[in-house]
């Protein structure tokens, strides 16, 4: 319930860029102290900023239209798709979730040959669907239309009846506390199942990613085996990420492992 409230906050806030804690209250059917206690839960994920009174957006911290983030760090990306790329091999099995470094990992795969490819990212869908080379598995699902994915109990079914070699899956955030979280709690729960059906799970974040935290947590830290991402400013969340069994390939700055 509470989960389900404050993605409802958020979407307000997202319309109105600032809220009263009186007019959530009512719109929501809910105590001020019930308001007030996920303002402040919202703030310590940096979702809002708490205010007199209510909260306002954190413009820094909120999803943003799938087109705009897909042109966002798009060279990043691409190195960060160049190196996933060469995990994987004739004959195997992947899953690409609805991320946009999915999406760059996914036009590097055109050309394929032998691969057999389970996703739920219309976008996806659309690269590889005419490539000869590659089987296209897509678990289906409601449309969410702002991201161009597929999401809910029909796809939920069919992810829980497929295993892959290789699970490739993007973040909004990862945090050494929070772990990989994300904004959607419908995909989320698709990712959650692939993630523990992959037998190698690798995360494409770039370093704007790290550090940051989003409303739903996908997985903890010892989900992950390879963190795949630009740079690690930080040396202590490197070190975590290594305390975690995660080797930590990065595209720029010094490598931990290649």
């Amino acid at each position: 319930m509470a989960d389900n409230r404050q993605e409802q906050i958020l979407t307000i806030l997202k319309e109105k860029k600032s809220v009263r804690i009186l007019d959530l209250s009512k719109q929501l059917r809910v105590s001020r102290e019930t308001v007030r206690k996920d303002i402040v839960e919202m703030e310590e994920q940096g979702l809002l900023k708490k205010t007199y009174g209510g909260a306002v957006l954190d413009e820094a911290n909120i999803e943003t239209d799938y087109e705009r983030r897909r042109a966002e760090n798009e060279r990043e990306k691409s190195k960060i798709a160049e190196r996933a790329y060469q995990f994987i091999e004739p004959g195997d099995t992947i899953y690409l979730d609805y991320g946009t470094s999915s999406y760059a990992l996914a036009k590097k795969l055109k050309n394929f040959e032998n691969l057999t490819v389970v996703t739920n990212s219309i976008p996806i869908v659309n690269v590889l669907i005419h490539s000869s080379g590659i089987n296209l598995i897509i678990l289906g699902g409601n449309v969410r239309k702002n991201e161009d994915s597929l999401f809910g109990t029909f796809g939920l079914t069919n992810a829980k009846e497929i295993f892959v070699d290789l699970g490739f899956f993007g973040c909004a955030g990862v945090d050494v506390n929070s772990g990989v979280t994300n904004y959607h709690m419908g995909e989320i729960e698709i990712s959650k199942v692939m993630l523990h059906h992959s037998k190698t799970v690798i995360l494409l974040a770039d370093e704007t990613k790290l550090g940051k935290s989003a409303l739903y947590k996908t997985s903890n830290l010892d989900d992950l085996d390879i963190i795949i991402t630009t740079d690690i400013k930080e040396p202590e969340m490197e070190e975590t990420f290594i305390a975690h069994n995660i080797e930590c390939i990065k595209t720029e700055g010094t490598q931990t492992d290649d």
